[in-house]
């Protein structure tokens, strides 16, 4: 699991200590505005898809981790602060809280979620959970479940040396942006190196459609490039600078 990008102040929930906390939900991102990529589980490969290229990073561990690709900016990205008919990923939505592995439930103290006495109590009774903190509970489990299997996809392709370099350069009127660093599936590899009996284990675990979702991902590059088009059309922005619109050169080492 990565690291809390986004959290000012990690606190473990303490049913004494925080007996009185409540919840205020709200579709503002703007916690997230200052990425240009976040950590990504297969499971959400598909949805992803459509918004955004999907590609690895290999770590100091020498791990390979997949990435939604948000942007082609360095820190930031073009999505807004409600992240308006865009997949919102996992990794995300569930900020203000986070589970460790060693399952202790953590949240931003200093997160705006929490700065009214309104809301939805994540305690009751003799410090009992309310159904709230239960489905807060449920869905970081499900993903942390999501990401360790993701991990063991991701070590598996390595194992199978089934990764290439991506290299792409995309161009804009004032000049262009190189992307480097990251990873693909190589699909010819990928079709030659399962055997039979490997082929249908990596189908039940549902790493093969992973796989393909990965690669359908990448054709959603031209989206990216509109959205950051887009913001350097609107009004304050520099009209100098924007992207051309069809102007990603895409090379593959």
């Amino acid at each position: 699991m990565a690291a809390l990008m986004f959290y000012q102040e990690p606190t473990a929930l303490d049913k004494k200590k925080h007996i009185d906390l409540k919840l205020n939900r709200t579709s503002d991102y703007s916690f997230a505005s200052g990425v240009n990529s976040v950590p990504l589980g297969g499971v959400e490969f598909f949805h992803a898809s459509r918004d955004f290229p999907i590609l690895f990073i290999k770590n100091e561990k020498g791990e390979y981790l997949p990435m939604a690709i948000l942007s082609l900016k360095s820190d930031s990205h073009d999505l807004g602060d409600d992240w308006k008919e865009a997949y919102i990923p996992a990794f995300i939505r569930r900020y203000p809280f986070a589970m460790t592995s060693e399952r202790v439930i953590m949240f931003d103290a200093k997160a705006p979620h929490f700065e009214s006495d309104e809301g939805e109590a994540l305690f009751e009774g003799e410090d009992k959970p309310t159904e709230t903190l239960k489905q807060i509970v449920g869905f970081l489990e499900q993903i942390d479940l999501g990401f360790r299997r993701t991990e063991d996809f991701s070590k598996a392709l390595g194992e199978k040396e089934l990764f290439e370099p991506y290299n792409a350069t995309v161009k804009f009127k004032n000049g262009e942006v190189k992307m480097n660093d990251l990873f693909c599936i190589n699909e010819k590899k990928l079709h030659e190196a399962l055997d039979k009996d490997e082929l249908q284990e990596w189908f039940n675990k549902g790493w093969i459609a992973w796989c393909h979702a990965h690669l359908h991902s990448l054709s959603s590059m031209p989206e990216i490039i509109k959205r950051q088009r887009k913001t350097l059309e609107e009004p304050g922005q520099p009209e100098e600078a924007p992207a051309e619109e069809t102007k990603a050169e895409e090379t593959k080492a």
